[in-house]
């Protein structure tokens, strides 16, 4: 009885730090802090109100987009003949190619254009083009959501914590833009670049490990074949 008790102990803690990794990882991508700038810049001469209506469809959208993501991956994976551990591979290089961009302080690649956020200061819409897509919810945040759900130990319970994930960035990515212009005075540029630099460490960390593990997979697989 004791010993049922303890693995039930042992598999809900592993859960919930599966499941703040999960967290922390999209936390990075997504990157709301990093939005700001951007966010008030698109929203700017709109009430107070209305950046909050924005930030809202930003959030919703987001979460929409992933929680699709989650559920639709392992079709996507099973449709295209794609297996897991060749996807951990691709994503971890689109991962770590958006890590440089965070170390390096520029603009990511895989995120919005300049024309892409002309547009968004023109158009009503803003918080779901190009703010949730691609800014939030670009191919980046995408890929992570794919690759987590593809490292999935739990079944059921895994994808569920996910989503959980999925759904707490939405509402803090809400918190963070509808307060954005009280958190501008906070963000500083040098703040904002300490804070980039060190998410994109974090993924860069993040993308390795999935390499690593995606090409030890696939060596294994060739050789028991063998």
């Amino acid at each position: 009885m004791d010993s049922h008790l303890a693995a039930h102990r042992i598999a809900a803690m592993d859960l919930l730090i599966t499941a703040a990794r999960d967290f922390i990882a999209l936390f990075v991508i997504v990157s709301p802090l990093g939005a700001v700038p951007l966010f008030l810049g698109m929203t700017q001469g709109d009430s107070e109100v209305r950046r909050r209506t924005t930030a809202r469809i930003a959030a919703i959208a987001t979460i929409l987009v992933l929680v699709s993501t989650a559920l639709g991956g392992p079709w996507i994976f099973a449709f295209f003949g794609i297996s897991v551990d060749a996807f951990r591979i691709g994503g971890g290089i689109l991962l770590f190619m958006i890590a440089l961009d965070f170390v390096n302080f520029r603009g990511v690649r895989t995120k919005s254009t300049e024309q892409e956020y002309e547009e968004g200061v023109r158009k009503p819409e803003t918080g779901l083009i190009p703010l949730a897509i691609p800014m939030l919810a670009g191919p980046g945040a995408i890929t992570t959501v794919m690759v987590l759900e593809g490292n999935n130990r739990h079944g059921v319970l895994g994808t569920l914590a996910l989503l959980g994930s999925i759904t707490a960035i939405g509402l803090v990515t809400y918190v963070i833009l509808a307060t954005a212009s009280r958190l501008q005075r906070y963000l500083t540029p040098v703040t904002l670049g300490v804070i980039t630099r060190l998410e994109g460490l974090l993924l860069a960390a993040i993308a390795v490990e999935l390499v690593v593990a995606g090409a030890t997979n696939l060596v294994l697989g060739i050789l028991k074949q063998r």
